[in-house]
């Protein structure tokens, strides 16, 4: 395993389509991150039932749930290159049809990309090249630690 070095702060679009952890996966690998905070506002999201994570979504939401994240601060860790990370966050968000449960499920999806800031720590070292000024990020921090009414998510 290697050592994480350097906490940069950096913005880039998580893809969508994918299971949000699919989708952190993903962009930590690009990144090669070992752990990442990120503040995610205003992302369309999706639940279907039986999807499997990596299964492509289908062209109509006949048979799930369509919903929003207001505002979700999220942390990601893993282990390694290879290792799937574990997301812990809190939020808010709603959704447009009424449920049973209105947390968000594991295997939420992102229904298109989506905008993010954040900070990162690397596996390798590599210099981040979506990096920007850590004061662009008080604003998302601020706005984060205002909001009502957060939940918490874990996947």
């Amino acid at each position: 395993m290697s050592t994480p070095t350097g906490a940069e702060p950096f913005q880039d679009i998580l893809d969508g389509y994918f299971t949000l952890k699919e989708s952190v996966r993903q962009m930590m690998e690009r990144h090669d991150l070992a752990w990442v905070w990120l503040a995610l506002w205003h992302a369309p999201v999706m639940d279907i039932a039986g999807l499997g994570p990596k299964e492509p979504v289908p062209l109509h939401l006949r048979d799930g749930y369509a919903g929003v994240i207001e505002g979700l601060s999220l942390t990601a860790v893993r282990t390694g290159a290879e290792a799937e990370p574990v997301l812990i966050g809190t939020g808010d968000w709603r959704w447009l049809d009424t449920r049973a449960d209105p947390a968000l499920p594991q295997d939420i999806r992102l229904a298109e990309p989506a905008f993010f800031r954040g900070i990162g720590l690397s596996l390798g070292g590599a210099a981040n090249r979506r990096g920007i000024p850590a004061t662009e990020l008080t604003e998302d921090l601020a706005r984060l630690a205002e909001q009502p009414g957060r939940s918490a998510f874990t996947a």
